[in-house]
């Protein structure tokens, strides 16, 4: 392999022998093989007798210099093992390695060795997500900025690094923004350029980013922008004509019960209202609703004496895309009972709240469950208020306590009974696994709802080392098999599924069990015919990697007869 050097000698080279230091620059592309020459020492001496008569002299590090080591044959002569540049400068545009060395014989002089390490394209730029979404509404301004997540590129270089984004729109007619790449001030925008065309309903636009470096090495992403149509009146939920519906039942052969009918307060849109029963321990399968029509029916099949009982019942008014309303029903069997029933309770208001958890988040009613990162905002539930009197509507303040800070959360009016809860801060599962929410209606007797939202956790951290380099010593003609180390990963997610992995070029030698990180060697060491090895030690938890070097030293011991030549 071809090694480039570049010196530069600090002193006048006829003078070189009367100082005591002498500075040296080399330099050495990454991912040499082991091996490698750095050096060779006696080039930057002028002294023909030093040449000639180089035996005697004693060369040796000032301090242990990383993946640098001496010749054994000749102690002029430095070699390397396989150095990876993002490993020893993950952040720097240049990397160097500064070591010190003695060399003595009748007298001492410093070497002070700077060695480059040239960068070579040996990463692509790659994209943390391979789906963005975002959604923003119809009225933006001509010149809005949207950030884009850049991609991340290990070769720092200036000739490696990511050199530039471009867009592909596929087939799309309308595009109404630019892409902005401002390199030196890392920001990476996509610019509304002209005014977004006002449309009867929402507008997506879905299209791929690429990215490439200076050798055309490319990673992509796609994105998906909702431009969302502005909600007026006429979105708003269906409307009922009452807070409370009675129905009263004399004749228990009658399978009908009632109506409920709920409209849209604008009529602005033809659109089919449905009904359904929400569902409770009390009333299970004993009523049903016609979904088109409101009609609330007994179930004939269920055989039960209903003689002097009541139910109370709630019911959902909604479109099929948007958001619902809820109505009270009460339905009172035998008239006696029921006239007795208001007499006793004539002064009492009853009022309860009612959680509605979509079923994106829903899995018990008890619980709200939410993926950690979530893309906010976003409604996690509703809330819908009712009392035996709508009068009193106008009274009630509804709080909420939480058992973390509130400014994750947007409290939402829709109207006097309906409350939306919006998430404004996605959560953290590593910092945040559960809250309790508590909603108090406030009145002469407040009424209290709660719940617990569950974080769950996905793979979003990568696992790491404790350590970047591990460094061994093995004494020859050791016994076989042999457990080097048991090498351990961490990973914040928690979800114990780290698979080991070395990287080598030495398979026969080195094995690694892949679930429990033990590294084995398979072959007895020779000093004499290889005195050190590296490797990389990876741990992969199905979507992230991190590597760490691994370095052998080995140690030799007098198992050879010396001999005359």
């Amino acid at each position: 392999m071809k090694i480039f050097l570049i010196f530069l000698l600090t002193i006048n080279l006829n003078l070189i022998e009367t100082f005591a230091e002498i500075s040296i620059e080399v330099s050495i592309k990454e991912e040499e093989k082991n091996g490698s020459i750095i050096v060779d020492l006696r080039s930057y001496f002028s002294s023909l007798s030093f040449l000639n008569n180089s035996n005697g002299f004693i060369i040796k590090f000032a301090r242990p210099c990383l993946n640098i080591y001496i010749d054994e044959r000749n102690s002029f002569i430095l070699r390397s093992l396989k150095i990876d540049r993002e490993q020893f400068c993950p952040y720097e545009k240049h990397c160097y390695l500064n070591c010190d060395l003695f060399i003595e014989k009748e007298e001492m002089k410093l070497i002070k060795l700077k060695i480059n390490i040239e960068d070579i394209n040996d990463h692509k730029p790659k994209f943390k997500k391979q789906f963005y979404s975002y959604e923003f509404d119809e009225n933006l301004s001509k010149g809005f900025r949207i950030p884009l997540e850049q991609a991340e590129d290990k070769d720092l270089s200036e000739k490696n690094s990511i050199k530039n984004y471009r867009l592909n729109v596929f087939n799309l007619t309308y595009f109404p923004f630019e892409l902005a790449y401002d390199e030196k001030n890392h920001l990476l925008e996509l610019i509304l350029i002209e005014n977004l065309e006002k449309k009867s309903e929402n507008v997506k636009f879905l299209f791929e980013l690429m990215v490439n470096d200076g050798e055309n090495e490319e990673d992509k992403c796609l994105i998906e922008i909702n431009i969302l149509k502005t909600q007026h009146n006429n979105y708003l939920p269906p409307e009922f004509d009452l807070n409370l519906y009675r129905f009263f039942i004399f004749n228990l052969n009658e399978t009908f019960i009632g109506k409920v009918h709920a409209k849209n307060s604008l009529n602005l849109n033809n659109q089919q209202i449905y009904y359904r029963i929400i569902p409770s321990i009390e009333n299970l399968n004993l009523f049903q609703i016609n979904e088109t029509s409101g009609e609330i029916f007994l179930n004939g099949k269920q055989n039960i004496n209903f003689l002097n009982k009541s139910y109370e019942i709630l019911i959902e008014a909604f479109y099929l895309n948007h958001l619902s309303s809820l109505t009270t029903v009460e339905i009172y069997f035998n008239l006696t009972y029921q006239l007795n029933n208001l007499s006793n309770n004539n002064d009492e208001q009853e009022n309860f709240i009612q959680i509605l958890i979509p079923k994106l988040f829903h899995k018990n009613d008890k619980k709200i469950f939410l993926k950690e990162n979530l893309l906010v905002p976003i409604t996690i539930l509703q809330l819908f208020i009712s009392s035996s009197s709508s009068s009193s509507y106008s009274s009630y303040s509804l709080d909420m306590i939480t058992s973390i800070e509130k400014d994750y959360f947007y409290l939402k009016k829709i109207d006097q009974q309906l409350f939306e809860l919006v998430l404004l801060k996605s959560f953290d599962y590593e910092l945040i696994q559960k809250i309790d929410l508590d909603f108090i209606l406030n009145k002469q007797n407040s009424t209290k709802k709660s719940i617990e939202i569950a974080i769950e956790n996905i793979n979003d951290c990568q696992p790491y080392f404790n350590q970047t380099d591990f460094f061994f010593t093995v004494q020859e003609n050791n016994q076989i098999p042999f457990l080097l180390y048991t090498f351990q990963a961490y990973d914040q997610d928690h979800l114990n599924n780290i698979i080991y992995q070395i990287q080598t070029s030495d398979e026969n030698i080195f094995s690694i069990n892949s679930a429990r990180g033990d590294l084995w060697i398979s072959k007895s060491f020779d000093r004499e015919l290889q005195s050190n090895y590296s490797l990389l030690i990876c741990a992969f938890d199905g979507f992230y990697q991190i590597c760490s070097s691994i370095y052998v030293n080995i140690l030799d011991e007098n198992d050879n007869m010396c001999k005359f030549n």
